[in-house]
């Protein structure tokens, strides 16, 4: 299991973070954005954009705040299609039908692209005080795009010893990916399933067959992670209240989105807040397009619901687009770093 002292060398910000995972109370109540794309923020704090340049991403992180940066990510999924829209952009159209001979086509991980790229990107973050994090793609999540939801909710009862084969096979990647990243002997701090289950009123499927299909491939992958120590995480847009108690099964440390269309974060801090850490919880479209002191009204309500007791980082619950002006996540962080100072009233 995690440690519960960070290492040290630590940055403030990295020590708070890891403090708010593994259900300590840090000072402050912790910002975190796990998915970010806008190169005017990104230069107003970094200097330059960050995508695809990692020296960058680490002064990003330094300089807007984060605990921890992303040192890889990965995924494996057959049968997506993508289509050429309008404005002439490549997007997602859908899935396609799987057989028992596509899974003898899944790709295997690189593990000496993944083991070097690794090293390389968690020597630069450790080196600066931050804590290192991967993203892996969920089993599920992979199925679902790949095969398409309908043809995945009717393969549930049609074909569902190939679907959770898919799940098996996926989750086998990952874990061959893992432990590349763990004999590099630069253990990452967190490991983050990217794991969208649900809509916006509940799962994507029965919970009963969702726990079905991927408790045992994930429990695998899952026990990896324990065993090196590494806190698990997991991300997923929608409704949540029937999937954070599978995970929480399979020690679940912390979850990321808590969809502000689809949850109230008071509700599900009562329900699941002294067992795992919620992060998120802003609605990205207020964001991108309400006036700057809407938004500090908007962030200042979420982090009052979210900090007492500890066990929450302030974040977007999903991405932090392109369309988001400058001045509006300057109001966010404003809001969020003034609000989450956990005065008496945010004690347990």
């Amino acid at each position: 299991m995690p440690s519960s002292e960070p290492r040290p060398g630590l940055r403030p910000q990295a020590r708070a973070l890891h403090t708010a995972l593994l259900g300590g109370r840090p000072a402050a109540v912790p910002r975190w954005e796990l998915f970010f794309d806008n190169p005017e923020i990104e230069i107003y704090f970094a200097g330059r954009p960050a995508r695809g340049n990692f020296a960058a991403q680490v002064s990003l992180a330094r300089e807007i705040g984060w605990g921890s940066v992303r040192g890889i990510s990965w995924g494996v999924r057959i049968g997506a299609r993508n289509e050429t829209a309008s404005d002439g952009t490549s997007r997602y159209a859908g899935g396609s039908a799987l057989t028992w001979d596509d899974l003898d086509r899944l790709p295997q991980p690189d593990v000496g692209r993944i083991a070097e790229e690794y090293a390389a990107n968690a020597a630069i973050a450790r080196a600066d005080g931050l804590l290192v994090h991967l993203f892996m793609l969920h089993c599920f999540h992979s199925a679902a795009t790949g095969i398409g939801m309908e043809r995945l909710c009717l393969m549930v009862y049609d074909e569902h010893e190939l679907l959770c084969e898919y799940m098996r096979r996926v989750e086998a990647f990952n874990r061959r990916a893992l432990h590349a990243v763990l004999d590099t002997g630069i253990t990452p701090d967190i490991a983050i399933f990217d794991a969208d289950c649900a809509f916006k009123t509940a799962l994507m499927v029965n919970p009963h067959d969702y726990r079905a299909l991927i408790f045992e491939p994930t429990s695998a992958t899952a026990d990896v992670l324990h065993d090196a120590g590494v806190i698990m995480l997991m991300h997923t847009d929608g409704c949540i209240d029937d999937v954070y108690p599978i995970w929480l099964e399979m020690g679940l440390a912390a979850s990321h989105g808590v969809e502000a269309q689809a949850n109230d974060l008071v509700d599900i801090k009562s329900r699941f807040g002294d067992r795992m850490t919620l992060i998120g919880n802003f609605d990205p479209v207020v964001l991108a397009t309400a006036e700057p002191e809407q938004i500090r009204r908007e962030a200042t309500r979420m982090v009052i619901a979210g900090a007492p007791g500890g066990r929450y980082v302030a974040a977007v619950n999903t991405i932090v687009g392109r369309e988001v002006p400058l001045e509006n996540y300057l109001a966010f962080i404003d809001a969020v770093d003034r609000a989450g100072r956990y005065p008496e009233a945010f004690e347990a």
